[in-house]
């Protein structure tokens, strides 16, 4: 039995597993969800994790929410540094291996199965098994990972980006103001300043600065939050005018960068959409904006229509893709 430590650390929580690599499948043989702020340090998290599970791996993939480069990482939202070479020594691993989480997520996208998805627009992908396939993932979730899949047997790559960091580009004069609006605090606007959790207060503040009303007393209740984003949703969803046009916002903004990311990739085999924040709207929020400037690119209309685009209802998505990143390691 090779026993093999996969995580997914993000900025304020981390889902681990140990799995054997010599079995069938990817089934967890212990499964845990930690709290960040509960542990000094990703080593602390780590080897607390390693001793309640009963087993010692002997390899190790750990998917950050940061840029991996020469087997380090210091994360983007969270003052942790991972070092994989010193945690083979802390934690007595014969290899640790880092990786980008949206890498992490686009190597998952494979081995999703339809329960693990819901479908937003069925498209007209190619058929047969000529030239490369190509998914796209674009995540909302604390940032806006970015990333995609390139499946050209007998070859195969995921790959996470920074995408998120790019410039954000308004679409009508709306999202022109609040391009302004947000140029008044910082000179670079990126897209995830307004297309992520951290993102949704910006958009929640310029609705307000824009005349849009919130509901009695919960703007107070906002202001006052340390984390204004789960308050903004509830709002939105109890049909608050402030929070919902943040959230119609949001999801045009994301509908836009999701187009853009299709057409510079040519994800003819699907564009997913990842992130924790969509699946708790879903069913309860129109996604109608999403998909209409996802369509919106002049002669690039048609193309986009044909490709399939899911919503993935996993939570532990990142998880899985960095099992099966680790698998696929010799």
């Amino acid at each position: 039995m090779t026993i093999f430590l996969a995580a997914d650390i993000g900025a304020s929580k981390t889902d681990l597993a140990l799995f054997n690599l010599a079995g069938p499948g990817l089934t967890p043989l212990f499964q845990s969800h930690l709290v960040n702020n509960d542990f000094s340090s990703p080593e602390a998290l780590l080897a607390h994790f390693i001793s309640k599970s009963n087993y010692h791996p002997e390899q190790a993939c750990l998917a950050v929410a940061a840029v991996v480069r020469d087997g380090r990482a210091m994360m983007t939202n969270r003052s942790w540094h991972l070092e994989g070479q010193a945690l083979t020594t802390s934690l007595k691993i014969r290899r640790v291996e880092l990786i980008n989480d949206l890498t992490a997520l686009a190597a998952a996208l494979p081995v999703l199965s339809q329960a693990d998805l819901i479908t937003l627009q069925p498209g007209n992908p190619p058929v047969g098994k000529i030239g490369p396939q190509v998914r796209a993932v674009i995540a909302p979730g604390t940032g806006l990972g970015q990333g995609f899949f390139i499946d050209a047997p007998p070859f195969s790559l995921a790959r996470g980006s920074e995408g998120g960091h790019a410039s954000f580009a308004p679409i009508n004069e709306f999202q022109h103001r609040l391009l302004q609006w947000l140029q008044g605090k910082n000179k670079a606007v990126s897209v995830e300043q307004v297309c992520s959790g951290r993102g949704l207060p910006n958009l929640y503040l310029f609705c307000r600065a824009q005349g849009t009303p919130s509901n009695s007393g919960l703007g107070q209740e906002i202001a006052q939050a340390r984390d204004q984003t789960p308050l903004i949703i509830q709002g939105a969803l109890a049909a608050c005018p402030c929070c919902r046009q943040a959230v119609k916002l949001f999801l045009e903004i994301l509908g836009a960068e999701a187009g853009n990311l299709a057409l510079k990739l040519a994800c003819d085999h699907g564009l997913f959409l990842g992130g924790g924040i969509l699946p708790r709207l879903y069913g309860k929020i129109s996604f109608a904006p999403l998909l209409a400037a996802f369509h919106n690119k002049d002669k690039m209309t048609d193309l986009l229509s044909s490709i399939p685009v899911h919503l993935i209802t996993r939570k532990d998505a990142a998880l899985l893709g960095a099992a099966a990143w680790g698998r696929s390691r010799p």
